[in-house]
């Protein structure tokens, strides 16, 4: 059942890189850029128990993590053969981006995270994870703080499905 979850959580993820329309949000301190999939936004049909007549909405985010930067520093002070299969090396092993599926609820800028697909920058997967929860509350929801990268992505989200609509 765990190998189904995975397999559909990349594949859910995967179809959102192929026909997306990314927007770029934010850039964070770190170097990291997150984006969401303008195409991937539309009305949820999961129900929360304890809410009703709330609209949510799903939408793909994508981050981009920053190349790693001691490889870089490294491979100008050393050999360029070994500096090159550093570089291979972390490269097939660090996530270059993760690909995430959120359930927004734009009533109070909070959301809940479905799935996530963490890449290498040769598109390998690393890492996959999908929610297994059949029923979600309120309180499964993150509430997102101002001025925060959430809370642009998620205020982006609910204004793009508004003017969608």
């Amino acid at each position: 059942m765990k190998r189904l979850a995975v397999i559909l959580a990349g594949s859910t993820l995967a179809m959102s890189g192929y026909a997306a329309n990314w927007l770029e949000v934010s850039k964070s301190q770190t170097g990291s850029v997150f984006s969401l999939d303008l195409d991937s936004i539309e009305r949820s049909d999961i129900h929360i128990i304890d809410e009703k007549e709330v609209e949510n909405i799903t939408v793909s985010i994508r981050r981009i993590y920053p190349a790693p930067k001691s490889v870089k520093e490294n491979a100008e002070a050393k050999e360029a053969k070994e500096a090159k299969e550093k570089l291979k090396d972390i490269k097939g092993t660090s996530t270059h981006h993760s690909d995430q599926q959120w359930l927004i609820s734009c009533k109070d800028a909070s959301y809940y995270q479905r799935a996530y697909v963490n890449y290498a920058a040769d598109d390998k997967v690393l890492k996959s994870w999908q929610s297994d929860k059949p029923i979600l509350t309120t309180k499964d929801f993150k509430l997102t703080k101002p001025k925060t990268i959430s809370r642009l992505l998620v205020e982006q989200a609910c204004k793009s499905y508004q003017q969608a609509k």
